[in-house]
């Protein structure tokens, strides 16, 4: 018996592939492909002519009528071929055959009836008074079935055997169920049988339905999305397919939980919006994974475009770090608002060349000025200044911000993220840039690193220049996803090589946002803000970085501790478990832009000793690290630096 179905299956596997390759010849060859079709409408015309009569006749036809049916039958065959070419059924593509070309036939079918029946009474007058009516009604139907029939069986190989060939292992391993509206998985399901995204096995709604419903030949559930997880383990599912409304962040994550309550490995994806599906444009490019920045929640962001057209249209506008992650978002989404010049000022040779050549290819009428400069040399910043005739707005985004790498490198530190920003500072106001935004960081806030350190006191330059011609405004925020040395492209490689993934700690929490709502806040909070004023901008949550290393575990289609192991490694040099975006001592005030904070008064600066850059600079030519951790903690007393 086993061998029986073993020879069963390899016999139809090489029936299909021969079948494949002989569909592959007839398509190259467009006449072989017409001359084939024209053939099978003359075979079907001959099968259901002789099947009416035997139908007729209860398989018995007299002789008298296999006289009529022998004779008649090649102007039947005439009949068909003249009609079927009108309606044009010999250039149509089977495998995309559907219920909106059954009219076509129908009619098709009526009207080769209607001209053999007119022809044979003018030919075959005799003959047709005593051919029986029922036969013509009897041909037209199974003349219809044989020519739609013939179709869908097509279609159906193309779509079950054809299409899987054409795909990869991966594709045709998915086993897939749909989360969404009735509406809309049908929708994905007969678009499936065009674009094969795998084989689907289920349907959950939360459309009230009875038990034991099927959508085209599919189990469908109606369920809860907490109890997801145990139907996608009962379908043996590994490829979860999520459709609005069920692909807002809240809802995604309790998908994501309840697949992992239940250990189920598998991969998660989503289509943002189904327009291109309804019209029509529906491909696999449609779907996405769904990402860590999915499952966020960050909400709605609301910015006043407005404000920003009327900042950055028409004006001078220079980015220092503008190949860095931050910097390279600035430039993208400045350069959307028609600035009159962009000056991207960058150290690194390939990031300064790669943000150009974006650029240009996307604005070729913008003026771009490509500057490989070091915001601690002041003629470079002078130099760069003066190739744009003048700067009217300058983003401050060059800094380092590796916190354990910083510890260990205390004077390089200082001289970029101090140093560097007091000369970039001092130059915009030589150079009377109208407005200076310097980017900051949470880190700034009750430092507990030399990152942290460094970045406070270029705060408390910024703030210092008050009676300046130029406009100086620092913004504040958390870490960004996906940025250069963020934690989150380092555990999808780890993940990518097997794991582990290593953290530091079970309860450190960080403040996440995405990099394109950061840049849009800070675009904004830096055209509102007054002269030495700190921006801060709503963080909402922290999020806790061994949930983050589960979450991106379970996204890519893994079981965390069973495919994946999480492991903690301690606290790095000049890390803390939690961060802070503002402290008591600081008095911010909420404005009235969505998700931006103001800090009117800081306290702090007025307990700090005055700041001595020359004594900084002389420490930092001296190596002294020692001496330089100490000056830290002393121009920021309400630091954390571990004793």
């Amino acid at each position: 018996m086993a061998n029986l179905k073993f020879f069963g299956k390899t016999f139809l596997n090489s029936l299909i592939k021969n079948l494949t390759d002989f569909k592959k010849y007839i398509t190259r060859y467009f006449l072989i492909r017409r001359l084939l079709i024209i053939l099978w409408h003359i075979l079907g015309c001959i099968v259901t002519y002789i099947l009416a009569f035997l139908l007729r006749f209860d398989a018995s036809i007299p002789p008298s009528q296999f006289k009529i049916l022998f004779q008649t039958l090649p102007l039947l065959c005439v009949c068909c071929v003249f009609v079927f070419a009108i309606f044009k059924l010999h250039s149509g593509i089977w495998a995309y055959f559907s219920i909106n070309d059954l009219p076509k036939i129908l009619f098709a079918s009526i009207g080769t009836v209607a001209l053999f029946l007119f022809l044979g009474f003018l030919i075959y007058r005799e003959l047709f008074s005593q051919l029986p009516r029922s036969i013509l009604l009897m041909e037209m139907v199974l003349l219809t079935l044989w020519t739609s029939g013939g179709r869908y069986v097509n279609r159906l190989l193309h779509e079950r055997y054809y299409n899987k060939n054409n795909y990869d292992s991966e594709i045709r391993n998915r086993r897939i169920i749909i989360i969404g509206t009735l509406n809309d998985c049908d929708l994905i399901i007969r678009s499936n049988r065009i674009k094969n995204i795998g084989s689907f096995v289920g349907v959950i709604t939360d459309n009230y339905i009875e038990n034991n419903m099927n959508i085209h030949g599919l189990p469908v559930y109606y369920a809860d999305i907490n109890k997801v997880g145990n139907i996608i383990k009962k379908r043996n599912a590994n490829y979860i397919l999520i459709l609005p409304p069920f692909n807002k962040p809240a809802q995604m994550n309790i998908i994501v939980e309840s697949c992992s309550q239940q250990k189920v490995a598998c991969q998660f994806h989503t289509i943002p919006s189904l327009a291109d599906l309804i019209s029509g444009g529906f491909s696999i490019s449609c779907i996405k994974n769904v990402e860590l920045e999915d499952l966020l929640g960050r909400g709605e962001k609301k910015i006043d475009r407005t404000i920003l057209t009327n900042s950055i249209a028409g004006k001078k506008v220079m980015i220092t770090g503008a190949g860095g992650s931050i910097g390279s978002e600035l430039c993208r989404q400045i350069a959307q608002y028609q600035p009159s010049v962009i000056v991207l000022f960058e150290t690194n040779e390939f990031s300064l060349y790669t943000i150009e050549y974006e650029l240009k290819k996307s604005y070729p009428t913008l003026r771009i000025i490509p500057f490989a400069g070091d915001i601690r040399h002041e003629e470079e910043i002078k130099t760069a200044i003066k190739l744009a005739e003048g700067i009217d707005l300058l983003y401050h985004a060059a800094a380092y911000k590796h916190v354990p790498l910083m510890e260990e490198n205390i004077p390089q530190c200082v001289r970029n993220n101090i140093i560097g920003t007091y000369r970039l500072a001092k130059v915009a106001q030589q150079c009377n840039v109208k407005r200076f935004i310097m980017i900051s960081t949470d880190k700034a806030v009750r430092p507990s690193s030399i990152m942290g350190a460094s970045k406070r006191i270029a705060e408390q330059i910024i703030c210092d220049k008050k009676s300046s011609k130029t406009i100086f405004v620092a913004v504040r925020f958390g870490n960004v996803l996906g940025s250069s040395g963020s934690v989150v492209p380092l555990f999808k490689e780890q993940i990518k090589n097997g794991g582990p993934v290593t953290v530091t700690s079970p309860n450190i929490r960080r403040f996440f946002m995405t990099i394109t709502e950061a840049v849009d806040l800070v675009l904004q909070a830096g055209a509102i803000g007054q002269r030495g004023e700190i921006m801060v901008l709503e963080m909402g949550n922290p999020v806790i970085i061994a949930d983050m290393a589960r979450k991106l575990i379970e996204l890519s289609g893994l079981v965390p501790e069973q495919d994946i192991k999480i492991e903690y490694m301690g606290l790095r040099p000049g890390e803390k478990e939690y961060e802070e975006v503002t402290t008591e001592d600081e008095n911010i005030v909420k404005t009235s832009y969505n998700k931006i904070w103001v800090m009117k008064k800081s306290r702090i600066a007025s307990k700090s000793p005055e700041l001595d850059i020359k004594l900084i600079e002389r420490l930092v030519l001296e190596n002294n690290e020692k001496a330089l951790r100490q000056l830290l903690i002393e121009y920021i007393p309400e630091n954390t630096f571990k004793k």
